[in-house]
């Protein structure tokens, strides 16, 4: 259960700062610095607006106003009168952020100075000892560590959470396991929600009222109970298929230019390719692991298989937006592909929360795009092939 709500979170951050994301790079600001590539590299000395995508992202410098960054590894080093929007693998923030900062990520780490809001979801967040956050902050994780200084309201959910900074305002701490250590201190009032019993130094120090209750009694944990797992994983589907399809818009247009053709053109035969290729991979895959030679081959099969499925969910929110608003089939510009794909993105996971045929919907979605995107991609090949004979 707290594996599902931890995702649910996280994908809420990451929808935000989607639609974010869309915006800004609709924008033409001279002043602005945007940067995407396999290696991006950003010193700024007066942009307005940063916005940057790409596999290892480097920013250092000052923003007037917000800085955008999606990226496998992310290093932010700068200061800004905004807010920081980021997602990420890896991503660590130093510097100094006036406004709110909404990060997403697998690990990240915090060494900075955040004004208003901060609010960041991952698998594991450290926050250092350096660290002086906002007047509210909201952090969930499977593990937390706490170590830096919150000047507001603190509010951690996570798995495990080991506090050993300084909190001046209301504090509450919802997970299985708390631990506060001896260099904890907390000026108000401090709410634990644990499964296990908090394990509180005796050296920690507590200016306020402490409560301990059960993890029953959560409001973060309990509160979407029943369909809630179905919304949390469309959620982190569509954030997913943005963030494919703004790397494939960006480093592959051409491949995604020839699959939307291909949805368009050939629907019954994306459909029957799909469904074979979804059926084909994993039978190919348990029939190579049946000698030891061939385990290797149907792991890295079953490996693929993910990728691929988020491949096709991307294709055909790319296809349906454009057959909807792009029915000229004109061709469009990588502002106008993303913008079309934002709003492929908002549909399909509308579609998702239909009763009864919601489902059915996705399914249908999922063979659509697997299929143009398999048929492309063997074209492709088979076309590299012949001009290489």
């Amino acid at each position: 259960m707290i594996k599902h709500k931890l995702i649910l979170f996280k994908s809420m951050i990451l929808i935000i700062w989607i639609g974010l994301f869309t915006l800004a790079i609709a924008s033409n600001s001279e002043h602005d610095i945007k940067a995407a590539g396999a290696k991006v590299n950003i010193l700024s000395g007066d942009a307005n607006n940063i916005y940057a995508a790409g596999a290892r992202v480097t920013i250092e410098g000052k923003a007037k106003e917000s800085i955008y960054v999606a990226g496998a590894l992310v290093d932010i080093d700068s200061e800004t009168d905004g807010d920081l929007y980021v997602a990420g693998s890896q991503v660590s923030v130093k510097g100094k952020i006036i406004g709110k900062a909404r990060i997403a990520g697998a690990d990240i780490k915090i060494d900075a100075q955040i004004g208003e809001v901060l609010n960041a979801a991952a698998a594991s967040i450290e926050i250092v000892r350096s660290a002086k956050l906002a007047a509210k902050t909201s952090l969930a994780a499977a593990l937390i560590k706490f170590g830096g200084t919150a000047n507001g309201s603190l509010n951690l959910y996570a798995d495990e959470i080991v506090f050993t900074g300084h909190a001046s305002g209301p504090v509450l701490i919802e997970g299985r396991k708390v631990q506060l250590d001896e260099s904890a201190v907390i000026g108000g009032n401090l709410t634990i929600r644990s499964k296990e019993k908090a394990i509180i130094s005796s050296n920690a120090k507590i200016t306020g009222v402490l409560t301990q209750v059960g993890l029953e009694d959560s409001e973060f944990f309990n509160e979407y109970e029943g369909d809630s797992d179905g919304g949390g994983f469309l959620l982190l589907l569509s954030a997913s298929i943005f963030l494919l399809g703004l790397i494939l818009i960006l480093f592959a247009r051409g491949f995604v230019e020839q699959s939307i053709s291909y949805f368009r053109t050939h629907p019954g035969r994306s459909i029957l390719w799909g469904l074979a290729v979804f059926v084909g991979i994993p039978i190919f895959a348990i029939l190579t692991m049946v000698t030891v030679i061939g385990i290797p081959i149907g792991v890295s099969t079953l490996l693929l298989l993910p990728f691929l499925l988020v491949l096709g969910f991307t294709i055909t929110t790319l296809g349906v937006s454009d057959r909807i608003l792009n029915k000229s089939s004109e061709s469009k510009k990588n502002v106008q592909r993303l913008l079309l794909l934002a709003a492929g993105v908002i549909t399909l996971a509308l579609v998702g929360f239909i009763p009864l045929i919601g489902g059915l919907l996705i399914w249908l979605a999922l063979l659509f795009g697997l299929g143009a995107a398999s048929a492309t991609l063997g074209n492709r090949l088979s076309r590299n092939s012949i001009e290489i004979s």
